[in-house]
């Protein structure tokens, strides 16, 4: 079987030395030779003494998919638009794709698998989610006869490890980052992971799976941890609640309901106990019940462990002339008799909320006054008073609709007064972990 490879980052050099450490073990898992015959990337002299003997290096792409030679493609660029055009091009000269691009799956994967399916080869993407974990093959293989109703993690190890070190060490936002860049855990521009968006790709490509049904990327509510007050995160923890960025995708009677925003977890939950750069999900299905992964979700040689599972897996159906397709993406396509999707972002929860009030008399009163007015019963409720005549009041609310706090919120910004905060996070509920 032999192997192109499209980009030399981290991710592609990982791999290649994996497979060049480990090539003994691997040989002895599969009765298919494998084989590195091109490598494509921007700066060739990059590669150059690190790839295996006879591996063509270049920086034409192209050269890679439309390769006759070539059966397998791993695409490991990380760019969404060119990406696609050579994913695309490759499943139309029939080669069997594998990567761990979860922009590109949750931007065009419909497209993409719908192209898989039909020229009869496989798409493969182990390493796109909470590299690991290995929650991909969980969901298309493990859990298979499993209704899923739900699926809850932390999928970002950037905004893990910030949230941790600020609550922790008590540094603020920008500290945390810093900090996490010196390290390696985060980019040097880390908008997409600070801003929630990296998350809601992955979370894009799990719902799929997990609900056998094509999940739209701009469906997707997502909110970053850039705002979070250290305020915040030292009141959760007076409530035994940690910050925590949460991805999550729920069956409700009303469709799907899908985001990725900061929220407060129990310390109870084991999601209140992935620390770091770690990643953790917990799923809930009808026969496994509720079951908890957790492991790293980041770096070249993890990622390049879940690329070789893939590139195995192909091995061992046969190398080449393997079996692809099938629903390469564990949905059906439309216009196979599924269901279409419904999103209903309408939550029912508990809520965390926090106001910055005058420190005067009957300031308490009229925020008891409103929760009333609304029928909000409260669980929890701490008061603080500062030093400069205001104090902080925060309530965690029992169950209340994502209805019901958006018509109360004016009436909780009037009690707090002009220039007050309100700042408002979800509570995550029983997941089972």
């Amino acid at each position: 079987m032999k192997v192109g490879i499209l980009g030399f980052g981290n991710v592609a050099a990982a791999t290649i030395e994996a497979f060049t450490t480990n090539q003994d073990l691997i040989r002895s898992k599969t009765e298919t030779p494998i084989e590195f015959v091109r490598v494509a990337t921007r700066t060739p002299s990059r590669a150059q003494g690190r790839v295996p003997g006879g591996c063509v290096v270049s920086d034409d792409c192209w050269a890679v998919v439309d390769d006759p030679q070539i059966d397998v493609v791993l695409e490991l660029m990380g760019n969404v638009k060119l990406g696609r055009e050579l994913v695309l091009r490759a499943l139309s000269n029939s080669k069997h794709v594998i990567t761990a691009n979860k922009a590109l799956l949750a931007q065009h994967g419909e497209e993409i698998m719908q192209m898989a399916d039909q020229a009869g080869c496989s798409v493969l993407f182990e390493g796109a989610v909470a590299v690991s974990i290995p929650i991909i093959k969980t969901l298309r293989e493990s859990a298979a006869a499993n209704r899923i109703s739900s699926i809850i993690g932390i999928l970002n190890g950037t905004s893990n490890y910030v949230l941790s070190q600020m609550s922790e060490h008590g540094v603020d936002f920008a500290t945390a980052v810093a900090d996490a860049q010196r390290k390696g855990y985060a980019e040097a521009d880390p908008t997409l992971d600070v801003n929630g968006e990296d998350a809601a790709h992955k979370l894009t490509l799990l719902a799929s799976l997990a609900f056998d049904v094509p999940i739209n990327f701009s469906a997707v509510e997502f909110k970053g941890i850039a705002e979070i007050d250290q305020v915040d995160i030292e009141f959760a923890k007076r409530l035994a609640h940690q910050v925590k960025l949460i991805a999550q995708a729920r069956l409700e009677s009303g469709g799907i309901a899908i985001s990725v925003q900061p929220t407060l977890v129990p310390d109870r939950s084991m999601l209140a106990r992935v620390g770091g750069s770690m990643n953790g999900i917990s799923l809930q299905g009808d026969l496994l019940g509720p079951a908890f992964l957790y492991g790293s979700g980041a770096g070249g040689r993890q990622t390049s462990s879940a690329v070789l599972a893939d590139l195995l897996e192909l091995a061992n159906r046969g190398g080449p002339n393997g079996a692809g397709g099938g629903h390469n993406m564990g949905f059906r396509p439309r216009g196979t008799g599924q269901t279409e999707v419904r999103y209903c972002n309408d939550r029912v929860g508990a809520f965390y909320i926090r106001l910055r009030l005058d420190d005067k008399a009957g300031a308490l009163a009229k925020v008891s006054t409103v929760l009333a007015d609304a029928n909000v019963s409260i669980n929890s409720l701490l008061q603080d008073q500062g030093l400069d005549g205001l104090s902080d009041l925060i309530v965690i609310t029992h169950d209340i609709s994502s209805g019901q706090l958006r018509d109360m919120l004016p009436y909780l910004q009037q009690a707090a007064g002009p220039g007050h905060t309100v700042v408002i996070y979800p509570v995550l509920g029983d997941c089972g972990c």
